[in-house]
């Protein structure tokens, strides 16, 4: 009883605080409201029982709301990040970046920041529903809990770009894109909570001939991201497991011959990383890129540990405008080909562009997309077919449009995919920016 004064005079001197900073600041942000719709199988509702897709059928609906505040005061400037759909509540991120940019005349150091989060958001998983369709539920009992806290702190020194990520999570937070077994119900709540501790710290250097640097130490933790739903960002906690990793690009060497041909500009780099795991793994890459005639590059890399060696991705790309081939090789055999080819478009009022691309090679034409975007004034719209190989069959996969509508400061997008089967998914998205 006799910490409740002190409490409320902390929360009003806090609040007081606060007033006093978002009356000296600019709010801005988006507020977004979102209408999903996809069909539902007719023959698998009911007792219908059909052995082809409908015209007229069942759908289901998705609706989600977004919501993403800044208070920009010139030192501090507080973010909130929102997110609710028909399950309820998705996430919630407070973060507070602050800059000493102005603080930092008498010191070598330049763009000093210091970005601290916090994440709050409900457990969610894949699910397959009884349609047979994927589906996202939450973990029962469904409450808001605490799931990680960072600071970020980046700054400039010398010519060096640093950052370095200290992360307080719960790594046992279920991920949102994890499959769930309805039949073996999963329940997640605070008992279940294990919090760990991390840190992600990268360094990059750049000259101005081209030659870079970069190196980057996990100290429990991943350079992997870390997601809740609707929401994530790259590094995460991994008790008892740590990497470095060192690198280095844009080593020009020159003019070589490759293979029988003339290499010009060639570009040099590699890569080393340990881990410690139950096993400790080491790696080593080496790529090169350079231009083997005009409008012609040669690209590829190689890992030499683990062993044995292995040649990746090796490609050679011709570039004649509007035209664009690219020629996948491994181990010096042809094993992919693909052709793009696009240019603007000038109607008049109506500006927009068009493409075409299409890959293939030993069994012939697999995949083909078709690409055309117009705009006028308020109105655009984008259009998307394409076509690919299913099993021994080539035929159309999907079409998909949109049609936008911009009324400053809103937006209003309609959207509509078909598949093979019929429709896929449509959407009515809305967006307030201010």
């Amino acid at each position: 009883m006799r910490r409740r004064p002190g409490r409320c005079v902390l929360a009003i001197c806090l609040g007081i605080v606060i007033l006093s900073v978002a009356a000296s600041g600019q709010l801005s942000g988006r507020l977004g409201l979102d209408l999903v719709a996809r069909r539902i199988p007719t023959t698998v509702t009911g007792e219908i029982k059909l052995d082809t897709p409908s015209e007229f059928t069942m759908l289901e609906f998705a609706i989600a709301s977004s919501l993403d505040l800044t208070l920009k005061t010139g030192f501090i400037d507080p973010a909130v990040k929102a997110a609710v759909n028909t399950a309820g509540l998705e996430h919630f991120v407070f973060s507070a970046p602050i800059s000493f940019d102005g603080l930092l005349h008498e010191l070598q150091l330049d763009q000093l920041s210091v970005i601290p989060e916090i994440w709050f958001a409900v457990p969610f998983e894949n699910a397959t529903d009884v349609n047979n369709l994927p589906n996202s539920v939450v973990i029962p009992p469904g409450n808001l809990l605490f799931a990680s806290s960072r600071i970020t702190l980046t700054a400039k020194v010398s010519g060096f770009n640093i950052e370095h990520l200290v992360m307080l999570e719960d790594v046992n937070f279920p991920s949102p894109s994890a499959t769930y077994d309805p039949t073996d119900p999963l329940v997640y709540e605070h008992g279940d909570q294990d919090f760990g501790l991390g840190s992600l710290t990268t360094v990059s250097w750049r000259a101005s001939i081209g030659f870079s640097m970069n190196a980057q130490i996990g100290l429990s933790a991943a350079s992997g991201g870390k997601s809740i739903k609707g929401h994530s960002a790259k590094g995460s906690v991994t008790p008892e497991k740590s990497f470095v990793r060192l690198g280095v690009g844009g080593i020009q060497l020159g003019s070589v011959s490759l293979f029988g041909t003339g290499v010009q500009n060639l570009v040099f780099g590699t890569s080393f990383s340990v881990a410690t795991d139950v096993d400790e793994r080491f790696g080593a890459t080496l790529s090169l890129s350079g231009v083997a005639w005009s409008g012609t590059t040669l690209s590829g890399s190689v890992t030499l540990c683990p062993f044995p060696a292995t040649v990746n991705g090796l490609t050679l790309s011709v570039t004649k405008e509007p035209f664009r081939l690219a020629i996948a090789l491994d181990t010096l055999s042809v094993t992919g080909l693909s052709a793009s080819c696009g240019n603007s478009l000038n109607l008049g009022p109506i500006t927009g562009s068009w493409s075409v691309s299409a890959s293939g090679l030993d069994r012939g034409l697999t995949g083909l997309a078709i690409r055309l975007a117009l705009a006028q004034g308020l109105f655009s719209t984008n259009t998307s077919l394409t076509f690919s190989t299913r099993g021994e069959e080539f035929g159309f996969a999907s079409w998909s449009n949109s049609l936008s509508f911009r009324f400053s400061p809103a937006v209003v997008s309609v959207q509509a995919t078909f598949g093979r089967y019929g429709l896929t998914r449509a959407a009515i998205t809305t967006s307030v920016s201010f």
